[in-house]
């Protein structure tokens, strides 16, 4: 039975909300027969017999100031989960909605909470629902690691009300971690509320991205006897893949298993998995030496991973905005962060780089590039006592790629065997008024003709007020019969609200290696950096929102001595109060060294240069919303100038749909690139960049989706130089009677439409149409209209997926 009208109007009224002293638990409610429907609507009589938290403080703009509008919170659980319902007051006309698919970060009306299911502060999950229904999810470690990475089988809604809007959500203990035990049993919560009109984020407790505290501070939260179920969810699926290029078809069936035994252990295994491409990797063009890193999309290697992240640097996320989804429509990057980590699981199922082509033997570079098949894979995560623990393992089919015998013509087939991948991972933490922790990861790999292995050693502390946090990790690897070292170590010092300071050293020698299962940017390296970030603003009759201010320093050399990297960075935005943001940033990276881009041919020395750049975002809650930014850097030789500019905007004509437009333009001058030995030419290029997208939503459950990247480039040599024999400037060089002037073109292009529909929590059909081209030419005569046209017309990838995903389990 369900209650509504003015029976239900009154019993609200005499639901009092029940204050929370700071560090004292509250005493959630057990109730045996819930009888709950999840759809928003808190309108089932339970919940009018449930105290009411109202205790939240505006935290983002860090005012700390009592919020506008009210945001009733009501919970209690039972044994299979926890029951969370919240009503918002909040002008109708005021709220926004939009819908997207899962894990979206945009401005948007939104109500989560996030539990620290180990009591003491060391891992959690976050859970929200926005305006409309669609949910986002993810995992959090200390001290504020959040991460989308983690997708569970939950259920939230959500339902426009009279007086504002409201929220239910069923969170099964089943797919969370818990300590063993079962009397006393408490964890910590905290609630957030997004505002997006006025860019506001409502939290209770009280913990600003300004402080430096947040899993150790979270709300007590008292579940007493409270008997966690185990878990078993089997997830089968079925899928058949059209090669339009080939004219092959692909039929595959599996399955993911997950079992959880007890509430701090779990299995996972994947078997015949398949990891069909039902969302694309983004365009890029990367003419230097090094190696691009694509992020993880597979939900096997995505999904409680959490445990082998041994240091920041393990977190290509790690410099992210905490205010993703904020008030103005956000512009490009200036600066995109890659890990440093002994595991990177793009590499389990990816290009065969172990394979080692017969001489006379071609196979083309779209079969390289191809994904190899799994066999099977395995994971497993847990804690027992202060000890939480992981292990991987994966297996690869044998690779079997097309070739052609250069001398004669004929087919041929290039085989090897497949690669093995194993990785644990051991982790003690103490807790009390400081958090320490020490921690040992090892990776295998086996490869046909050797083994690759690595291990890492990480210890972590933070001081009573979390005001020190140091993280440090040293390294060694036997790789190609070669042993390396090395050693990372970070320090964040917040001396006040607002003020935090940022300290690292890295020392990575020139032997070492994780190629094979991990990533580095580069090896052969001693360097250092200090950064300051100031935030202020956000009280009343404040000009601005927020003032953000950062200076960033580092300094990089080889083991030898050489300086090869090294600049001086500032950035400073600002939000105003109608949530407009500006942006202005200038660095300057000195004089330096560089043997990488040579491909190991010398060492060559490139001048000194500035970089600069104003960005401009308007409101995102608007209808029609727009960014652009205006830059100018200079090349690495002679110092000439580059120009860059984006423009992008974003319309929503609907809450269930969105179209979206960005474009960059670069003009080059001076554009340093690498040809063969120990040649580079400088040429002057025209760079574009369009990237569109079309998302339309039937419903939060069922989504269509449109998106098409393009790069195109022309570009015209201007200067021959050569790297020297001795270390030094680059020399000019000229070109022989007859050779080829050096011109060339490229455009690359990745489209794809998508539907899925969300039978239920973690059940998915998916439909997916992808197409791509990657085209290169030695001159560049072509106009970008041209170099469009023969992308779309000349594919190198062209398939269909049909993928149907069903969850069973409890």
């Amino acid at each position: 039975m369900q209650w509504q009208g003015p029976l239900w109007a009154l019993l609200v009224c005499f639901s009092s909300v029940v204050p929370a002293a700071p560090g004292d638990a509250i005493q959630v409610s057990y109730i045996t027969d819930s009888r709950i429907k999840v759809d928003g609507h808190v309108n089932e009589p339970v919940w009018s017999t449930l105290p009411v938290y109202d205790n939240m403080r505006v935290i983002d703009p860090d005012s700390m100031a009592a919020p506008e509008y009210a945001t009733r919170t009501r919970l209690f659980f039972t044994n299979r989960g926890l029951y969370v319902a919240a009503e918002m007051e909040q002008p109708p006309d005021t709220l926004v909605a939009r819908l997207t698919s899962r894990d979206q970060f945009i401005n948007r009306d939104a109500y989560g909470i996030t539990i620290d299911t180990s009591g003491k502060g060391l891992y959690g999950y976050w859970f929200k629902v926005n305006l409309g229904g669609s949910l986002m999810d993810g995992r959090v470690l200390p001290e504020r690691r959040f991460t989308e990475q983690w997708d569970g089988p939950w259920r939230g809604e959500s339902q426009r009300t009279p007086t504002g809007w409201s929220v239910e959500m069923f969170l099964p203990w089943s797919m969370m971690a818990l300590p063993e035990g079962t009397a006393d049993r408490q964890v910590g919560i905290w609630i957030e509320r997004k505002v997006a009109h006025s860019d506001e984020l409502y939290g209770w407790p009280a913990l600003p991205f300004t402080e430096p505290r947040f899993m150790s501070a979270l709300q007590p939260a008292a579940l007493p006897d409270l008997q966690a179920q185990s878990q078993l969810a089997v997830f089968p699926y079925v899928s058949v893949t059209h090669d339009a290029i080939s004219h092959d078809d692909d039929y595959r069936v599996g399955a993911d298993i997950a079992w959880r035994p007890t509430p701090n252990a779990q299995l996972t295994a994947t078997l015949n998995p398949d990891f069909g491409a039902v969302e694309s990797d983004d365009v890029v063009v990367n003419l230097t030496a090094f190696e691009t890193f694509f992020p993880e999309k597979r939900l096997f290697f995505l999904e409680g991973t959490e445990v082998f992240v041994t240091s920041p640097r393990s977190d290509p996320r790690r410099f992210r905005s905490t205010r993703r989804g904020g008030g103005a429509r956000a512009t490009p990057s200036t600066f995109t962060p890659e890990p440093t980590t002994l595991l990177n699981t793009r590499r389990i199922g990816g290009p065969p780089r172990q394979v080692t082509l017969p001489d006379g033997v071609q196979v083309d570079p779209v079969e390289l590039g191809k994904p190899t098949d799994l066999l099977g894979a395995v994971k497993s995560t847990g804690s027992a006592g202060n000890l939480r623990y992981g292990f991987l393992g994966a297996f690869e089919d044998d690779v079997e790629l097309p070739g052609r015998d250069t001398a004669t013509g004929q087919r041929v087939k290039v085989e090897e065997d497949g690669r093995n991948f194993g990785v644990v991972r051991a982790l003690y933490e103490a807790t009390g008024a400081s958090r320490r922790s020490i921690g040992y990861m090892g990776t295998l790999v086996t490869l046909p003709d050797d083994d690759a292995s690595a291990h890492a050693i990480d210890g972590h502390y933070l001081s009573p007020n979390g005001r020190i946090k140091f993280d440090a990790q040293i390294m060694a690897s036997d790789a190609m019969g070669m042993q390396g070292y090395g050693m990372l170590a970070d320090m964040v010092y917040t001396q006040r609200r607002g003020i935090t300071h940022f300290f690292s050293l890295d020392y990575i020698d020139d032997q070492f290696s994780v190629r094979d299962l991990g990533f580095i940017r580069q090896n052969d390296i001693v360097g250092g950096q200090y950064g300051l970030t100031r935030q202020s603003g956000g009280q009343p009759g404040d000009t601005y929102s927020w003032v953000r201010n950062s200076l960033f320093i580092n300094a990089q050399a080889n083991t030898d001595g050489f300086l090869n990297s090294a600049g001086i960075f500032t950035n400073h935005t600002f939000l105003t109060r109608s949530n407009r943001r500006y942006r202005f940033e200038v660095d300057y990276h000195p004089e330096r060294w560089d043997n990488v881009n040579s491909r190991g041919n010398g060492w060559y020395k490139t001048d000194g240069r500035f970089f600069t750049q104003i960005a401009y975002g308007s409101d995102s809650t608007r209808r029609f919303s727009w960014s652009g930014t205006l830059g100018a850097e200079q090349e690495e030789l002679d110092r000439t100038w580059t120009y860059t500019t984006d423009l992008g905007f974003t319309l929503n004509p609907a809450d269930n749909l969105t179209f979206e437009f960005d474009v960059t333009y670069r003009k080059r001058d001076g554009w340093l690139v690498y040809r063969s030995g120990r040649n580079l030419t400088t040429y002057r290029a025209d760079d574009l960049r369009p990237r569109v997208s079309m998302d339309y939503f039937p419903s939060a459950k069922h989504q269509l989706r449109l998106t098409m990247q393009w790069i195109g480039i022309q570009a015209e040599a201007q200067d021959y130089w050569q790297i020297p024999l001795t270390d030094g400037a680059l020399l000019p060089r000229t070109l022989n009677p007859g050779d080829d002037n050096e011109d060339f073109s490229l455009s690359r292009l990745t489209a794809q439409l998508r539907y899925r529909w969300e039978i239920g929590p973690l059940s998915d059909l998916f439909v997916v149409y992808t197409r791509g081209s990657n085209l290169a030419f030695a001159d560049d005569e072509d106009s970008f209209g041209t170099l469009f046209n023969m992308a779309i017309d000349e594919p190198i990838i062209e398939f269909v997926v049909v993928k149907l995903r069903y969850r069973f389990g409890r």
